[in-house]
């Protein structure tokens, strides 16, 4: 790393918070609801290997009624998330690079509430909270984040995991480090080469470092 960033900005869902078995128990009744079709086992595990974009299209989901579809998820995880856990080692990693003097923002499509919840006793590690993006929504937060810091982009480190975090960060022009343990696949990740892959929690503290 040629210099070492000012904020990090974590995605949350698959990146801090382990939510994916909650997403998988609940995504058959939200398919129903909004009449979307419900992939088998096979077929998430392919999911993991594709694009936003592809994902919608494959599951026939309209482009329009994607933000009704996360307000959805939104809203049922509201009741949910006290049994909802953060990955572990997670809870360390920011007490460290907190104490390291990293400034620490959520990006997420996730709301506010959900993650404060999530998070517990560690959103005090937390400056900034950009929650509520819609799905494509990441590059134009991660600008406004930039603005109000005053930072250029390079002092910005975005970690996600998800193919549209890295193209987010492209966008935006900040750095990107993906985590192995989200949603998508490492391979489908790897492919992409983002800045960084990060294997554990305590990697993203040693890349710091």
């Amino acid at each position: 790393m040629s210099q070492l960033p000012k904020i990090i900005a974590f995605d949350f869902d698959g990146t801090l918070a382990n939510t994916l078995p909650w997403f998988d128990e609940i995504l058959s009744s939200v398919a129903q609801k909004y009449n979307f079709r419900d992939p088998s086992a096979e077929e998430k595990a392919r999911l993991r290997s594709m694009e936003a974009g592809e994902i919608l299209q494959t599951l026939q989901i309209p482009f329009w009624k994607a933000p009704a579809i996360l307000m959805e998820f939104r809203q049922r995880m509201q009741d949910a998330s006290p049994n909802i856990e953060l990955f572990d080692g997670i809870p360390e990693a920011l007490q460290q690079l907190h104490a390291k003097g990293y400034q620490l923002a959520i990006l997420s499509s996730n709301s506010e509430i959900n993650v404060r919840q999530i998070l517990d006793k560690n959103v005090d590690y937390f400056d900034e909270f950009l929650c509520g993006t819609d799905l494509f929504g990441k590059p134009a937060k991660l600008g406004k984040l930039l603005d109000k810091h005053k930072l250029p982009p390079a002092e910005c480190l975005l970690i996600g995991d998800e193919l549209r975090d890295i193209e987010a960060s492209r966008k935006a022009k900040v750095m990107m480090g993906s985590v192995t343990w989200g949603y998508n696949s490492r391979d489908a990740l790897q492919q992409q080469q983002p800045d960084f892959m990060f294997t554990s929690p305590a990697d993203i503290v040693k890349a710091l470092s």
